[in-house]
């Protein structure tokens, strides 16, 4: 039978940090707890004055705040001895693709701590790995039993994430459908589920009306709610619907100016920023800029905000410039190449940056002094750039010179007479 495979990050044997311990929690600490503390200690360690305490702060909270981290976690700080080496063993023969095994270990560990829920988790992943949806709904039963009722929520939410991550995407759906029914409201546990597994199965406008259906009405926002805004956001950009933008933000800022409480204005600020960061890394610097603008609107006075934003908003325009580059006529068409390929290549893999250059003919993307013709054009290129387009000049200015010089080597006494930097 063909088995299904998830991606699974690899276990450390480095020492674990006690991120309970940074926080100042308990290890079995509910999700409120854990938002509480972590929130008054960045009230007390903000990044201007303690970056080193900001940074295992948000590190730590980074983990405890998503239930599969945390769970990852937590099996390998608490499991000691035999149970730990079994687990350990367990995710080996998982990544090695030997289910059996797997379970076999699996259900060793689970008669030595059978309350366990990371253990169970661990067989209801493997359950699903060979198919099995049968063994993993009566694990996720057993999990839902022995939770605390203001964990219910989130086993539900854990639940319909592996099966979207193991491709189960209706049966997802159908655990999503079921909790929102269940805990109403905890709606902003399931959206960003709900849309990943929406958008597979193409249903995107149904995504839409769920997300407007879930909008708290105006004037009753708590800031909980912030999720679903940024849910309405990135559905938004996923679906392409850029002429509501303007809606929402002014829906969004409304709601921004009515939270009073520093610690909402730093836990919203918080999620906003993170949305930006995650485009950030992919080099998506105008979804980006969207996210920094409102986590900056509700926290204008910090600098380290302040000094993102600038330099977001510095990516955008040059982004910006790109595209006008690109649809310049009177410009060589490498020239916008060149300038992609450095602007993005802190952000994507090297697969993506070596489809920028497509069929690139050979004699373009030849070296110096293969072709003078082609390189008196760039030369003369880079002199136009500069001159139109400052911004992406002044920017990547030592890459422009170099290209420059390199090209110029090659030509003429004339030519380059004709083309020093005026």
């Amino acid at each position: 039978m063909e088995t299904r495979k998830t991606k699974r990050r690899r276990s450390s044997k480095a020492k674990v940090e006690n991120y309970y311990k940074i926080l100042g929690v308990r290890a079995n600490a509910n999700p409120k707890m854990i938002k509480q503390k972590y929130i008054e200690l960045v009230k007390a360690n903000p990044p201007e004055t303690h970056p080193d305490e900001f940074q295992q702060i948000r590190r730590a909270y980074e983990v405890l705040r998503d239930p599969h981290k945390r769970r990852e976690y937590d099996m390998m700080r608490k499991y000691g001895g035999q149970v730990e080496k079994i687990m350990l063993d367990t995710q080996r023969h998982i990544e090695a693709g030997d289910y059996e095994k797997a379970e076999e270990l699996v259900r060793q560990a689970i008669e030595m701590m059978p309350d366990n829920p990371s253990i169970r988790f661990t067989l209801a992943e493997i359950a699903l790995l060979q198919e099995n949806l049968e063994l993993f709904r009566e694990q996720f039963d057993l999990v839902e039993q022995q939770a605390e009722p203001e964990s219910k929520p989130t086993v539900l939410a854990f639940k319909a994430h592996m099966l979207l991550e193991t491709d189960y995407t209706e049966e997802a759906v159908a655990v999503l459908d079921l909790a929102r029914v269940s805990y109403p409201r905890e709606m902003s546990l399931y959206l960003g589920i709900y849309s990943e597994a929406y958008q597979e199965l193409d249903r995107e406008e149904d995504l839409w009306q769920l997300i407007l259906d879930s909008l708290p009405a105006p004037g009753t926002e708590t800031p909980e709610d912030i999720h679903i805004f940024i849910q309405w956001l990135n559905a938004m950009i996923d679906l392409e619907k850029w002429s509501v933008k303007s809606t929402i933000q002014q829906r969004l800022r409304k709601f921004l100016r009515s939270v009073r409480d520093v610690e909402d204005k730093v836990a919203i600020s918080l999620a906003l920023l993170q949305e930006h960061d995650g485009y950030l890394e992919v080099g998506r610097f105008q979804e980006a800029e969207i996210f920094i603008d409102f986590a900056y609107y509700i926290n204008p006075s910090d600098p380290e905000l302040q000094a993102q934003r600038k330099e977001t908003q510095q990516l955008m325009r040059l982004e910006k410039d790109i595209r006008r580059l690109e649809r310049d006529q009177d410009a060589f068409p490498l020239l916008a190449l060149y300038v992609r390929e450095w602007l993005y290549a802190d952000y994507w893999d090297d697969e993506d940056l070596e489809d920028l250059r497509g069929d690139l003919p050979p004699f373009l993307d030849g070296p110096a002094g293969q072709n003078l013709e082609i390189d008196q054009i760039l030369a003369e290129g880079v002199l136009y750039l500069r001159k139109k387009y400052p911004l992406l000049y002044l920017r990547f200015q030592d890459e422009w010179d170099e290209l420059f010089q390199e090209r110029m080597q090659g030509l003429n006494r004339e030519a380059r007479r004709s083309m020093k930097f005026r």
